[in-house]
């Protein structure tokens, strides 16, 4: 590998470890596009490693977050019910996919992920007046269907996203924890422990698939640990005030874009 890719590849891992996991995801989209893109490889490699890299800079992220109180265990653990399930059974089909269906699988979850946060974040102000004491927003749903059907359906996405996709799953957890009502920064704590438990699973059988690429996992997850120690502070001030709307709408029309990008 030439000194320049090695180089890249760390300041990518150290960009995505600080903003990403900011967001309380893993940056394993941007991994895989960056391996398979720029190092060439198939996507079944890239997958492998984008989760084994994640692994490091997730934990300290996890563990700033757990530190600050503000991460609700009790949901998070609902969503991995229906999460590590998905996680081991894509990881394990993911081999077996063709490479051009990839895309496809990839760009619906996004879209749909990134329309439900714009959807989230456009209906916020109708929901401003009934805003809970403790931060999180109101128009929660109340019905015991619909907080189940939440955390099945955004739990199962996830878990796809991180078996096939390589990626962290967290985009799908964030939204889901939107729906239930938690405010962005308590959303993006929990989903960091949601995302940290699939991506051990998930690397874990690709590890004993034996597909990862280690000349480009070691440099990205030195520059990604790098980033992680400073991704709660990074966090907690992108949530403060008015910041937190413009920084889900964000998210949501960059889903969608990365979702264009899969199919194009």
């Amino acid at each position: 590998m030439q000194r320049m890719h090695i180089l890249l590849l760390v300041v990518v891992g150290l960009l995505v470890g600080t903003f990403v996991i900011a967001l309380g995801s893993g940056g394993g989209s941007i991994y895989v596009g960056l391996l398979t893109a720029v190092l060439g490889l198939d996507p079944a490699a890239a997958t492998a490693t984008a989760l084994v890299t994640t692994l490091p800079s997730l934990v300290l992220g996890t563990w700033g977050y757990y530190e600050k109180k503000h991460m609700d265990f009790h949901k998070g653990n609902r969503m991995l019910i229906s999460a590590l399930p998905s996680v081991i059974i894509c990881s394990i089909v993911s081999f077996w996919i063709p490479k051009d269906a990839y895309g496809y699988i990839l760009a619906s979850i996004l879209f749909f992920v990134g329309g439900v946060i714009l959807y989230k974040a456009f209906h916020k102000k109708k929901n401003k007046k009934t805003a809970k004491g403790d931060g999180t927003q109101g128009g929660a749903p109340k019905k015991m269907w619909e907080v189940v059907t939440i955390y099945t359906v955004f739990g199962i996405l996830g878990g796809i996203m991180a078996g096939i996709g390589g990626m962290s799953g967290g985009e799908p957890i964030f939204a889901g924890l939107l729906l239930l009502g938690d405010g962005v920064f308590e959303t993006i704590s929990t989903s960091s422990w949601v995302v940290i438990c699939m991506g051990i699973l998930g690397a874990s059988v690709h590890l004993i698939g034996g597909h990862v690429d280690w000349r480009a996992a070691i440099p990205l997850t030195i520059g990604a640990t790098c980033g992680a120690l400073v991704a709660p502070h990074v966090a907690r001030f992108i949530t403060k005030g008015g910041r937190a709307k413009w920084l889900e709408g964000a998210l949501g029309l960059a889903l969608i874009g990365m979702g264009i990008k899969d199919i194009v």
